[in-house]
């Protein structure tokens, strides 16, 4: 009986998984609306095939003294600067603005800028709805 049914329990299992990750997707894009900072993100390598990291651009940003690196599908130049919204309780929670390129020069906070105090103007209903529709 087990057998024969095993396909079944199999198809059930990767549906959940599926559906966990969803929910925890969206989870994190509703933290990082509601806890939303910024800081400078910078491209740090050229567009990639496959590799450990996986494809596209790799980035980094700093926030409270602490270095976090990913990588994102994206057509970005190495070196350039973007706004990044992170998640305050959870600083690996971002989302990489690529709509909005920083100049070289400026420099972000240790622990990040509010929406007030960024350098650049910004819309916060435009970024919002980045992150609600990239996660």
């Amino acid at each position: 009986m087990i057998k024969k049914n095993i396909h079944i329990l199999v198809i059930g299992v990767v549906a959940l998984v599926i559906i966990c990750g969803f929910i925890i997707s969206s989870i994190n894009s509703k933290r990082l609306v509601k806890y939303t900072k910024y800081t400078t993100a910078i491209v740090t390598s050229d567009w990639h095939h496959k590799n450990n990291t996986g494809v596209g651009v790799d980035y980094e940003y700093h926030v409270n003294g602490r270095s976090y690196e990913y990588t994102i599908n994206l057509d970005l130049k190495k070196n350039e600067k973007y706004l990044l919204a992170y998640d305050s309780l959870k600083p690996s929670n971002c989302e990489i603005l690529e709509t909005y390129p920083l100049n070289q020069n400026i420099i972000s906070p240790i622990n990040g800028w509010n929406i007030n105090e960024l350098p650049i103007p910004v819309d916060s209903k435009t970024i919002n709805d980045l992150i609600l529709e990239n996660n």
